[in-house]
């Protein structure tokens, strides 16, 4: 396998025109939890992350889960990105031995006109194809899952249970205060979340308006929240530390779990938030999905950033790693003004950095692409 630099670059096939969308829409905002007062940031760096554009979810039956996320409400779509792409593209996800890849199929699906945030990178891959399940507990290291914000839970909990879905317990919570957790077709975990009594519309099958945050498990809390500070989220809220058994199980755990995290934003953002968690007892270190990035799950998060050369100079001052170095994205032509790149975050779970570059000459392709 020829192996890149160790810089870490993030693919978006999608991200031209995503990235357009979430420049304008970030005065977006998400709430926060009213538990202690946020967490002094340590030192001033600026890296210019701006907001959400999207989470990235692989899938090994494109038409089965595009007609499923339809049902929960993700109906806007976007679609006629590129099926293959430069080496650089390729390289961006860790493919370092292909010259391009291809897709199967790709739409960046969102729902519309949702409070904040909402875009999925929905993707097959054909070349190279992955089936490998996605975590099967949200207490996993890695982005273990999405949050989605509905009005109305039992509702949709309904209607979910009569097309079959799979819920990992029953709701746990009070009306206005509660959650459960259900899969994708291909096993990819959602947590679905009522924070205000139900007002949604009772004629509406599903009631899901949001996606305030991601689920980010990491194995040393304080080194991550430090890392993750760096990149601006700087808006920390603690979580509570523990959880009695009703609530352990509504995660799929069998004991009551002791656990340190936050829910953490970029202030002046759009808010959308992380949800950093270190589960301590009980814990699983088993590690975050390897190289490349295709793996079924959501194996990435695509972050704005102001300036992608300065952003990515920046973080490498402060030792960052990338997957990668910056690719142009996403024509397919190498010439684009826009970049992304994949920063590995200390648990080896990718941030996708998608910004302005300064435009390039298209490089060729190595002289052993030729010979293929």
């Amino acid at each position: 396998m020829r192996r890149p630099h160790r810089l870490r670059f993030v693919r978006t096939l999608c991200c031209v025109l995503v990235f357009g969308v979430v420049i304008v829409s970030v005065a977006c905002t998400t709430p926060a939890p009213d538990t202690e007062q946020p967490v002094s940031p340590p030192r001033n760096v600026d890296v210019g992350v701006t907001a959400r554009i999207h989470i990235n979810t692989q899938t090994t039956d494109f038409p089965r889960a595009r007609a499923f996320y339809r049902m929960l409400g993700f109906t806007a779509g976007v679609g006629g990105f590129p099926k293959t792409n430069t080496h650089l593209m390729a390289r961006s996800l860790g493919m370092y031995d292909l010259c391009t890849y291809e897709l199967q199929a790709i739409e960046v699906i969102a729902i519309p006109e949702s409070w904040g945030p909402s875009s999925i990178d929905l993707i097959q891959f054909a070349v190279p194809f992955s089936g490998a399940p996605p975590y099967a507990s949200p207490t996993h290291l890695g982005m273990a899952y999405a949050a989605l914000l509905t009005t109305d839970l039992a509702a949709d909990v309904a209607h979910l249970t009569t097309q079959d879905v799979e819920f990992l317990s029953e709701p746990y919570g009070v009306p206005g205060d509660r959650f459960v957790f259900f899969m994708d077709p291909d096993g990819v975990l959602y947590k679905l979340v009522e924070t205000a009594p139900p007002h949604g519309d009772p004629e509406a099958d599903m009631h899901v308006t949001a996606m305030p945050y991601i689920g980010l498990n990491v194995s040393d809390f304080d080194r991550s929240l430090a890392y993750y500070q760096m990149l601006g989220y700087t808006d920390v809220r603690p979580l509570g530390a523990t959880g009695a058994l009703a609530e352990a199980r509504a995660y799929g755990l069998d004991t009551p779990f002791t656990r340190r995290g936050a829910d953490i934003a970029l202030p002046g953002g759009d808010q959308h938030r992380l949800r950093l968690v270190q589960w301590l007892d009980p814990y699983d270190g088993e590690p975050p999905y390897p190289p490349p990035i295709n793996h079924v799950g959501i194996d990435r998060m695509a972050l704005a950033v102001r300036d992608l050369d300065r952003a990515v100079s920046v973080l490498q001052q402060h030792g960052a790693e990338f997957l990668s170095e910056i690719a142009p994205c996403c024509s397919g032509t190498g010439e684009d003004t826009t970049g992304i790149i994949n920063l590995i975050d200390p648990d080896g779970i990718y941030i996708e950095l998608v910004g302005p570059i300064e435009r390039r000459d298209p490089i060729a392709p190595p002289e052993w692409c030729e010979a293929r």
